[in-house]
């Protein structure tokens, strides 16, 4: 998961020699700007994509792919403050932000140099969420005038979607998962499966399945070792399971390696991985079906007798 190799990076960037950089601040949105109708991102009051660059939304990952990359690119490098609006209405703020930044951004953030993504998928992402908030704060990303504007142009996807339908937790041998995943979309997306990748190459993105008391913050976690991809290769679709346009699966996920959890209350979060490090665009179209390159961080509440 993005998140787990995130800090690592901005450590060597930071080795390297940060930048110095503030806080952004909003300023109001010029009244002459033209904003076109649909959805329509920009930065420094300046509108750098709208609905022309746009191919489809991803609204369960945030991810934007776009037409054509071209010079798309340089309209983001640097860092800088932005909005997303929908049908020429201002819907919320965001950040343009570097992995050496000397500080931490809060809410919807652009990370450059891109990583994680292809060329032409910008992803918004939610920076250093908490756990109330993958637990089901407000998200600005979700806005309905946001899914309408894109509707408007047949721009928007579902994406897989997900819930985590429960945590059993036994004994440290035994913490069973269960997740539901569904596909509204009128298209076919394969999905990494933990039961066919194996729980060491599975965890190799993701920090997992873990549980968060609710009175003191204590986390508790899995001892699953993560496998680099020395020995598999993370595009093989023999790891990957095909999730067919309207139909839903059941994954169950067993961890025979975890702390100890007293009994209490607790919030359990789980990553659910992607292969976003190495997917290359040409990639991800296949006969049947498409890479799906969302990630995602789910919660419930447990209670642990």
């Amino acid at each position: 998961m993005r998140r787990a190799i995130a800090p690592f990076i901005l450590l060597v960037l930071i080795s390297a020699g940060c930048e110095t950089e503030k806080d952004p601040v909003y300023k109001p949105l010029d009244p002459s700007l033209h904003l076109t109708d649909g959805f329509c991102l920009l930065k420094n009051s300046r509108v750098v994509l709208n609905h022309y660059d746009i191919d489809y939304y991803d609204y369960s990952a945030h991810l934007i792919y776009l037409n054509d990359p071209g010079a798309f690119e340089e309209k983001f490098i640097g860092p800088g403050i932005g909005s997303v609006c929908a049908d020429s209405t201002w819907v919320y703020d965001l950040s343009y932000v570097t992995y050496a930044a000397s500080y931490f951004p809060k809410g919807p953030v652009i990370w450059w140099p891109f990583f994680y993504y292809p060329d032409d998928i910008i992803c918004i992402d939610q920076a250093w969420p908490t756990v109330s908030e993958i637990a089901g704060g407000d998200d600005p990303r979700e806005d309905l005038r946001i899914v309408e504007a894109l509707k408007k142009y047949g721009q928007f996807r579902h994406g897989i979607q997900f819930e985590m339908v429960s945590v059993q937790v036994n004994s440290p041998e035994d913490v069973v998962l269960e997740l539901d995943l569904w596909n509204e979309d009128d298209v076919n997306y394969y999905y990494w499966d933990p039961g066919k990748i194996g729980m060491g190459p599975y965890h190799y993105r993701t920090f997992g399945l873990s549980l968060h008391d609710t009175v003191d913050g204590t986390r508790y976690k899995h001892g699953v070792n993560p496998v680099p991809p020395d020995s598999w290769e993370p595009m093989d679709l023999d790891y990957m399971s095909l999730l067919k346009s309207d139909s839903s699966v059941r994954l169950t996920i067993t961890y025979d390696r975890f702390d100890t959890v007293p009994p209490g209350n607790y919030v359990a979060i789980f990553d659910f991985p992607a292969p976003t490090f190495v997917a290359a665009r040409e990639d991800l179209d296949q006969a049947d079906g498409q890479i799906w390159l969302g990630e995602q961080s789910l919660a419930r509440e447990v209670v642990v007798q």
